[in-house]
């Protein structure tokens, strides 16, 4: 038994539906490998021989296609660069990445904890800070010899209505820490009114994400990681509003929406 609603209490039938995230994955894969067991699905057979009208963006489909095995693989970043360097490897094989002789070898796999900095060169540095997230995450901020330049937040929840201490100066410690960046790119799952049922699974609204790049003095937030069943109209109706916050703010900051193959170009601050 479990309760339906936090607020509102009350206990949840077994007939009401239940979101449950990102353990998808995982009920899927244990159900896929049931059938595995069962013998009536093989691991090292393509996705599209089960699921023949499923469209698969796979550009090396015909010589390395996607199987089932490829699919029900879990993969996760450890504490300690040898599970780093495995991952690492993983990502970049088929059929998440085609097979290019020496691009992998060609990487180095370096493991940094939160407010660590790791040198890349003398004009290139990034920074680690803590993100709020179910089994941790970072925010990277990437600076150049004049100073920061970016900073890629894609799973943090900013919580900005809770106001525990800890949250609280976590929060002023990050608007520090991000003070000035030229580009933010923000984790923006949620619309404000969806943040109530999804609270501790890591993710932030547009709105909170917007509030929060005006307090850091961000040139331009991107909003990222959109929720899966956005729309792009939706995602354009979101921009909008938190464009409106800003104007409405009489700040200058720019809004855009991530978008794949988006190019921007940075000038330090």
């Amino acid at each position: 038994m479990c309760l339906a609603h936090f607020q509102r209490q009350g206990w949840r039938t077994r007939k009401q539906p239940m979101q449950v995230g990102s353990i998808t994955k995982t009920f899927i894969a244990v159900g896929v490998l049931r059938l595995v067991t069962e013998g009536r699905v093989a691991l090292d057979t393509p996705v599209r021989h089960y699921l023949p009208d499923l469209p698969i963006d796979n550009p090396w489909e015909h010589e390395q296609p996607v199987l089932v095995r490829h699919r029900v693989r879990v993969a996760c970043g450890g504490v300690n660069a040898a599970t780093q360097r495995m991952v690492v490897d993983q990502q970049f094989s088929p059929p998440l990445f085609p097979t290019l002789d020496g691009i992998a070898e060609a990487l180095t796999v370096e493991a940094f904890d939160a407010a660590d900095t790791f040198v890349v060169s003398t004009s290139c540095r990034v920074r680690a800070f803590a993100a709020h997230h179910p089994g941790g995450a970072s925010i990277l901020r990437v600076d150049d010899a004049i100073g920061p330049l970016v900073a890629y937040a894609p799973d943090n929840e900013l919580a900005c209505a809770d106001e525990d201490p800890s949250r609280m100066t976590w929060r002023a410690g990050l608007v520090e820490s991000l003070r000035g960046i030229p580009v933010l790119l923000h984790d923006a799952t949620y619309s404000g009114d969806e943040l109530a049922m999804h609270r501790g699974w890591g993710h932030s609204s547009a709105e909170e994400a917007t509030q929060f790049a005006m307090q850091c003095g961000a040139r331009t937030l991107v909003l990222t990681h959109h929720h899966p069943d956005r729309t792009d109209d939706q995602v354009d109706a979101i921009v909008a509003r938190c464009r409106a916050i800003v104007q409405e703010a009489g700040s200058t900051m720019t809004v855009m929406a991530a978008a794949e193959g988006m190019l921007l170009d940075v000038v330090p601050g």
